[in-house]
């Protein structure tokens, strides 16, 4: 099991009736965190990789609050249920510190793999990577406490009367832990949206074509079985995405995305054409609306759009040479 799963794994042996901060006194402090868990990138790849370390380590951190000390072991009953409420919204508003470390990750890999770009491997990539597994494992945890606490205050709503929901707290807590650690790596990560951007960006910056599948992307452990996959679920990756606007042909200027359908264009291009009364999508075959309301800019296609055009412009140099040295 991970450090940090360790870390955080709920001690039965601790004293129930432990003091903790009062809730104003904890939101303070996590403030306080979520400030410092931001911090700039402008060092350079390797400045940014430990920045995002060190912001992935106080996220985690954090997240090993137990709230099962303020579940005395005494009976609650229906007026309690405001307060449970109340700590399942601490740990929602403790979400956006992973959130921000989650997205300072992002910026970190972007650039680590510009620097590392021409290199098969990169010890910095691979430890950003496992980083952000600890960011992901960290909500899921939090998911986990959270869903434990409503359903304690379900049951307090409807009358159920509980003479020890410490016990409760930490038991059911433990229990869906240890079922989410016993999964695969592919089955924590491959269809986690966080991840895949991450692995996306990491592909567009370093690589040509489409990305695999993200499940393709992770070594395969026992208990992987491709014959399980649940038709229902989305297989993210392997998607051309393709950088050309369909109104000009070139290469997307400024890019807007469509809300309605999957396509994007050059914002000038666009804009003229939904002036001029047009309401259906340009692209081929597509017969999705377009207006000006179901535009909106796509910050991870600029990088992309960016990262294509970068590589287009390698080519045509690499072209140029080969030509001078065979004529």
């Amino acid at each position: 099991m991970p450090s940090s799963t360790r870390r955080r794994r709920v001690d039965d042996s601790e004293d129930e009736t432990e003091d903790v901060a009062p809730p104003s006194q904890r939101r303070s402090q996590h403030t306080k965190s979520t400030n410092r868990a931001t911090p700039s990138s402008a060092a350079g790849p390797s400045g940014a990789r430990n920045n995002a370390a060190a912001s992935s380590s106080q996220a985690g951190a954090s997240n090993g609050a137990d709230l099962g000390a303020e579940l005395r072991p005494q009976p609650l009953g229906r007026e309690h249920v405001p307060n449970v409420r109340s700590l399942m919204a601490e740990l929602k508003s403790q979400d956006q510190s992973i959130l921000k470390c989650i997205e300072l990750l992002n910026e970190t890999a972007e650039q680590l793999a510009e620097a590392f770009r021409a290199q098969d491997e990169c010890n910095e990539l691979e430890r950003a990577d496992a980083d952000l597994r600890e960011l992901i494992d960290a909500q899921a945890e939090k998911a986990i406490r959270r869903k434990v606490l409503d359903e304690i205050a379900q049951d307090l709503h409807t009358g159920v009367d509980m003479d020890d929901p410490a016990k409760r707290y930490k038991e059911d807590v433990q229990t869906q832990l240890d079922t989410y650690n016993k999964q695969t790596s592919r089955q924590k990560y491959a269809k986690n949206t966080d991840y895949h951007n991450f692995k996306n960006t990491v592909w567009v910056t370093k690589e040509d074509g489409p990305m695999p599948l993200v499940k393709d992307l992770i070594p395969a452990e026992p208990g992987d079985d491709d014959a399980s996959d649940d038709d229902d679920d989305v297989q993210t990756g392997g998607v051309v995405q393709n950088f050309r606007c369909p109104l000009t042909t070139n290469i997307l200027e400024d890019p807007l995305s469509n809300t309605l359908c999957t396509h994007s264009y050059s914002r000038a291009a666009i804009t003229e054409y939904v002036a001029a009364g047009n309401n259906r999508c340009p692209a081929s075959s597509c017969m999705a609306n377009v207006s000006m309301r179901s535009l909106k800019q796509d910050p991870l296609l600029v990088k992309k759009v960016a990262a294509f055009k970068r590589r287009e412009e390698e080519r045509l140099i690499a072209r140029r040479q080969t030509s001078t040295v065979l004529y």
